[in-house]
C-alpha cells in the first residue's frame, strides 16, 4: 500500500567563499555602541577624502567579523553606500571596497539577498565593464598587485551573489561580464590565483544556465581544454584542473553522454587524482610547522623566511582541500540523478499528483540505471567511492586543535570540516546511484551505516551540517540494504540480534534534536531498520519494532513541521504495509492511533502550504496514502481477528516493550 520513499539525493552548491582580511596595520576601533560605529562608517564612506573612505571600509571589514554587527550593517544599508566605491577612481579604495563587500557576502546566504536588494549588482557590473575589460597585471610589480587582488575579491563577491540569487545570474547574463571573465583564464598572463577565482565563479554561473553556457563555449572552449591538460600535480595545478573539469561538466547540462569519450575519461581521472592526495597526512605535516602557544596562551609569530614558508605551506593545503571539495561536489551532482521531470506540485493539480506519487515503484527506473555506462565504469574503475569516503575522516584530534588555535591555519580547520560534510552528502548520493556490489555488498554498506552512526552520535551536536549529512548517509545505507532483494537480507544476519538497548541512543538523539532535517533522517532511518527486522520476527525483534512504532507515533503527535510529520506517517505506512506486521499492528493499536493523526496531518498541511517542492510532494503523498492505508489495514485486521476467533482465540504472547 504505502509508497516507499527513496532516500533523497542532493544537488550540491558551492559553499559561500569565506574571506579573510589580509590588511596589515589594523587598529582596533573602540566605540560605545555598534549603532555609533555603523554611523561612523557611513560618514566616512560618504567623505570626499580618499583616506576617510579607505578608513571607513577598513572599519566595516572589522565590524562584520563580529556576527552581532551584521544585522545593523544590513539594516542601515551600509552596502548601498559602500558598493559605488567599487568604481572609485582610487585603486586603494576599490580594493578595500571589494574586500569589505566580499566579507559581508560571505556571512550567510540571507545577507546576499539583502545585498541584492541594496543594488550591489549595478556598481559591481560597472567594475567589470570599466576596470576589468582590458586590464592586465603589472609584470614588474615586486609586491602584491592591488588590482589583481581587487579582481579576485570582486569575482568572489560575484560568485557569492550568484550562488544565492537567480537575479544576480540574470544580471550577469544581461551584461558583458560573460565576455570579460574568459579572458582571465589565460594562465600565463594572469597567474594561478586569478584563474582559480575565475573558474570558481564560472562553475557556479554556467550551471543550469543555457545563456552562460553558449557564451563560455564560444569564448573559452580552448582555454578550458588547455587547463585540463595542465601538467603538474602540485595543489594549485590540481585545483585548476578540477575546477576546469567541473565547468566542462556543467556546460554539458548534466548530459555527460554528450561529451567525447576521451574527455569523460580525462575528467574523471582529474577528479580521482585530486581525491588521491592524503589530506590527513598533509595536515599532520602542516601542524608540525605551526607555532604552538606557550604556557600563557601566546603564540610567538614567525618572521622573515620562516613566516613565508609557513604561509606558502598553508596556502598549498588550502588549495588541496579546495580541489578535493570541488571534486566531491562535482561527483555528488553527477550522482544526484536529477531528471528535471519531477511533478510540479501546485494546489490545482493535487489529484494528478496523488495519482503520480502512488504509482508502484517497480514502474520507475532504478537510480543506479540512470548514469551513462561510461560514467558508471569510470566511477567504479577509479574507486571513486572509497576516495570520497576517505575524506569523511578528519586528522587526529591533536592536529585539529593545533590548526584551530593558530590564527593563520584556522581556515584549514574550517575547510576540513567543510570537506567532511560535503563528502558525506556525496556518499549519500552515491549510495543511491551505485550498485550494491560496487559498495562492498550488503556487509560493506552495513559498515558505512555503522561508521556514519559513530559520526552522528559521537560528534559535537552543535555541528548541525555534519549531523544532517551523517544521518542522511545512515538513512541511505539502510535504504540500500532494504532494496537489496526486496529487503531479504537474512543471509547476512546483520540485524537478527538487534535489541532495544541498541536503539536507545538513536531514540534519545531524535528526542533531543532541534533540526527538522536531522529528525526526519533519523525517523526514516529507524523505520527502515524496523522494516528490515520484519524479515526475522522473534520475540526480541518484535519488541524492537513495537518500540520504534510507539516512539514514531509519540514523536508524530509532538511534531510541528508538517513535512516531518508526513515523513513519520509515511515511514509507518511503509513498515506496516507488510502483511507479517498484522500482529504487531494489533499490539500497538496502530489503526486507532493513525486515525487520530490523519486529521492533524490534514490540518497542518493546510496551514503550512509554503514548502519546498520535495517537501510538498512528501506531504501530499502522506495525506493521500494515509486514509487508503487505514482502510486497507483495517480490513486486514478484521480478517486477523476473525481468524483468531475461528482458531480458538490463539494468542501470540510477546514481552511488552520497555
Amino acid at each position: 500500500m504505502g509508497k516507499v520513499k527513496k532516500s533523497k539525493t542532493h544537488r550540491i552548491k558551492r559553499n559561500i567563499v569565506v574571506a579573510t582580511n589580509d590588511s596589515d596595520g589594523e587598529e582596533e576601533l573602540i566605540v560605545d555602541s555598534k549603532e555609533n560605529a555603523v554611523q561612523t562608517v557611513l560618514d566616512q564612506l560618504q567623505s570626499a577624502n580618499v583616506e576617510e573612505k579607505y578608513c571607513g571600509l577598513q572599519t566595516l571589514a572589522n565590524l562584520i567579523e563580529n556576527p552581532d554587527n551584521v544585522e545593523e550593517v544590513i539594516t542601515r544599508e551600509v552596502a548601498k553606500v559602500a558598493a559605488p566605491l567599487l568604481i572609485d577612481p582610487a585603486s586603494a579604495v576599490r580594493n578595500a571596497a571589494a574586500g569589505a563587500l566580499r566579507n559581508v557576502s560571505a556571512v550567510k546566504l540571507e545577507v546576499c539577498d539583502a545585498l541584492m536588494e541594496q543594488d550591489i549588482m549595478t556598481p559591481l557590473t560597472c567594475y567589470y565593464h570599466e576596470h576589468a575589460a582590458e586590464w592586465t597585471p603589472a609584470k614588474d610589480s615586486q609586491s602584491k598587485d592591488e588590482n589583481s587582488d581587487t579582481y579576485i575579491q570582486c569575482t568572489n563577491l560575484l560568485l557569492n551573489l550568484c550562488e544565492s540569487s537567480e537575479l544576480a545570474i540574470k544580471y550577469v547574463g544581461q551584461s558583458k561580464i560573460l565576455d570579460i571573465l574568459p579572458r582571465y583564464l589565460q594562465l600565463s598572463e594572469f597567474g594561478n590565483d586569478i584563474v582559480i577565482a575565475t573558474l570558481q565563479c564560472l562553475l557556479v554561473i554556467v550551471e543550469d544556465n543555457p545563456v552562460a553556457v553558449e557564451k563560455i563555449k564560444s569564448n573559452s572552449e580552448s582555454q578550458l581544454e588547455s587547463l585540463i591538460n595542465l601538467e603538474g600535480s602540485n595543489p594549485d595545478a590540481l585545483l585548476i584542473k578540477t575546477l576546469a573539469a567541473g565547468v566542462i561538466i556543467n556546460m554539458c547540462g548534466g548530459n555527460l553522454s554528450a561529451l567525447p569519450v576521451d574527455v569523460i575519461n580525462q575528467v574523471f581521472a582529474i577528479l580521482a587524482n585530486s581525491l588521491s592526495v592524503d589530506h590527513r597526512l598533509a595536515c599532520n605535516q602542516l601542524s608540525s610547522t605551526v607555532p604552538l602557544a606557550d604556557v600563557s596562551g601566546k603564540v610567538k609569530a614567525l618572521k622573515g623566511n620562516e613566516a613565508k614558508v609557513l604561509e606558502n605551506q598553508i596556502k598549498a593545503v588550502v588549495q588541496m582541500l579546495d580541489a578535493q571539495q570541488s571534486a566531491i561536489e562535482i561527483i555528488a551532482n553527477i550522482c544526484s540523478c536529477d531528471d528535471g521531470d519531477e511533478v510540479e506540485n501546485d494546489d490545482s493539480s493535487d489529484s494528478e499528483l496523488d495519482e503520480e506519487i502512488c504509482k508502484n515503484d517497480d514502474e520507475t527506473m532504478l537510480s543506479e540505471d540512470k548514469l551513462p555506462p561510461l560514467v558508471m565504469e569510470a566511477l567504479m574503475s577509479l574507486d571513486i567511492f572509497a576516495k570520497v569516503w576517505a575524506r569523511t575522516e578528519l586528522p587526529p584530534q591533536n592536529v585539529m586543535m593545533i590548526l584551530k588555535e593558530y590564527e593563520g591555519s584556522q581556515l584549514v580547520f574550517k575547510k576540513l570540516h567543510s570537506v567532511q560534510t560535503r563528502a558525506l552528502l556525496c556518499i549519500n548520493n552515491m549510495l543511491s546511484t551505485l550498485p550494491i556490489n560496487g559498495l562492498g555488498g550488503v556487509n560493506g554498506v552495513y559498515k558505512i551505516w555503522i561508521d556514519a552512526g559513530k559520526l552522528t552520535f559521537k560528534q559535537n551536536a552543535e555541528n548541525l551540517n555534519l549531523l544532517e549529512s551523517a544521518t542522511a548517509v545512515m538513512r541511505a545505507a539502510l535504504d540500500k540494504i532494504k532494496l537489496k532483494e526486496n529487503g531479504n537480507v537474512n543471509e547476512c544476519n546483520l540485524f537478527n540480534n538487534m535489541a532495544l538497548s541498541d536503539i536507545e541512543m538513536m531514540l534519545t538523539g531524535i528526542k533531543e534534536c532541534q533540526s527538522p532535517e536531522i529528525r526526519s533522517n533519523l525517523i526514516r532511518m529507524i523505520g527502515i531498520l524496523a522494516l528490515l527486522l520484519v524479515n526475522n520476527l522473534t520475540e526480541v525483534t518484535s519488541n524492537v519494532i513495537c518500540t520504534i512504532t510507539e516512539f514514531i507515533l509519540e514523536q508524530a503527535h509532538k511534531e510541528n513541521d508538517v513535512w516531518v510529520l508526513a515523513e513519520a506517517i509515511d515511514t509507518l505506512v511503509d513498515l506496516y504495509s507488510e502483511d507479517e506486521t498484522d500482529i504487531l499492528a494489533v499490539k500497538v493499536k496502530l489503526i486507532d492511533k493513525l486515525s487520530i493523526l490523519a486529521p492533524i496531518l490534514k490540518n497542518k498541511a493546510r496551514q503550512q502550504r509554503r514548502l519546498p517542492k520535495e517537501y510538498k510532494v512528501l506531504v501530499s503523498t502522506a495525506t493521500s496514502n494515509l486514509p487508503r492505508f487505514i482502510k486497507y489495514k483495517k480490513a486486514r485486521l478484521s480478517n486477523f481477528y476473525e481468524n483468531r476467533r475461528t482458531n480458538g482465540c490463539l494468542v501470540i504472547r510477546m514481552t511488552s516493550p520497555q
